[in-house]
């Protein structure tokens, strides 16, 4: 059995999952890096890894169905055992509910939902029946409360971020620590991939996303020190900070009837 240390993390060619990388790097860690596109991966290798030392990439669709139990082949066949899972991975489909592209909007459930969760229990399961391990799940500051134009991606991260607390109780007594990272809005290609600073109108999230300074690099140091320490959840930024404590004050019908403003 091997005793490297390795990490698998998902969505790792850009924003926060190129940070993971980055710091895993640091410390030492082989890298299982995964994301849907060649390029990024490319990229990752030759800036981080040049030599292939400690950096191992692998592209896949993972809003594709059956994509977990895929992915945890693939390590199996190659003798992978993973020791950290940094489920990064996710996107973000804005606008109207009922105009938004059903296709995209069916991808973003499957990748948000249904994958992230298959890879936190498949992977969860090896990492009980050894005794230790670490998950990372990315929650969002968006499963706090419901948001007009986020209907479909709040519900997702409300799933995110309260699965994960459950799954941290439930395998904390086995030795493996699951946390959540709930940041607010930051800095990364996010925002424009889920048409947030394309959509048409002037909105008050657009304005948000547009002057943030908060980036992925501090978001992603907050999680990994999160990570380290076993925390169940953390809460990144001012924006996420303020968001956490309005959904404990407010009412969720407020809320979502105030957020027709976003």
């Amino acid at each position: 059995m091997t005793t490297t240390r390795t990490a698998l993390v998902t969505g790792a060619g850009a924003g926060t999952g190129r940070e993971y990388v980055r710091l895993l790097l640091a410390d030492r860690v082989r890298v299982l890096a995964v994301s849907l596109l060649d390029d990024e991966l490319r990229t990752l290798q030759s800036e981080l890894d040049p030599n292939g030392e400690r950096l191992v990439v692998k592209q896949a669709d993972l809003a594709e169905p059956d994509s977990a139990e895929k992915l945890l082949s693939w390590c199996d066949e190659h003798g992978y055992q993973v020791d950290t899972l940094i489920n990064n991975a996710g996107f973000a489909a804005y606008g109207t509910p009922t105009e938004i592209d059903l296709h995209k909007l069916q991808r973003m459930l499957m990748l948000n939902v249904v994958t992230s969760t298959k890879l936190s229990m498949v992977f969860g399961q090896r990492m009980k029946q050894r005794g230790c391990g670490r998950i990372l799940v990315m929650g969002s500051s968006a499963g706090f409360s419901p948001t007009v134009r986020f209907a479909a991606y709040g519900a997702s991260k409300a799933f995110t971020n309260t699965f994960a607390l459950a799954l941290g109780a439930e395998l904390e007594q086995a030795g493996v620590t699951v946390t959540c990272i709930v940041p607010g809005s930051f800095q990364s290609n996010f925002a424009a991939a889920a048409d947030v600073t394309t959509f048409a109108g002037t909105t008050v999230l657009k304005r948000i996303y547009e002057k943030e300074k908060l980036d992925a690099p501090a978001v992603a140091e907050a999680g990994y020190r999160a990570l380290l320490k076993g925390k169940p959840m953390v809460t990144v930024g001012s924006k996420g900070i303020a968001a956490k404590f309005l959904a404990r004050t407010l009412s969720p019908v407020f809320m979502a009837r105030r957020s027709r403003i976003l």
